[in-house]
């Protein structure tokens, strides 16, 4: 991988693993600690974030009917065959 510099960070970033330089004094072990528990955060946001987008494409797909795993031909025969056909009633002698 090509060394890129970061343009807030304003070093090379870090790969995974490696020691990161947090500045001049302070505490070394509460940085890195705090670094981690970023991370560990930052992966769960991430992790939370995929399986929303993947519920949101399931109810999209529910949402358009029938089965979601189903072709367009296959959908639409399937809605077929739940529909009726009414023809030749006169609305005038509906009683509401």
């Amino acid at each position: 991988m090509e060394d890129e510099e970061h343009e807030v960070y304003g070093q090379e970033i870090p790969v995974d693993g490696e020691d990161v330089d947090m500045g001049a004094g302070g505490d070394d072990a509460a940085k890195l600690h705090e670094l981690d528990e970023m991370k560990r955060r930052l992966k769960e946001m991430e992790e939370e974030a995929a399986a929303l987008r993947e519920m949101q494409a399931k109810v999209a797909k529910e949402m358009q009917g029938g089965d979601p795993n189903a072709t367009t031909s296959e959908a639409k025969e399937e809605m077929d065959s739940r529909s009726v056909f009414v023809g030749n009633v006169s609305f005038h002698s509906v009683v509401v």
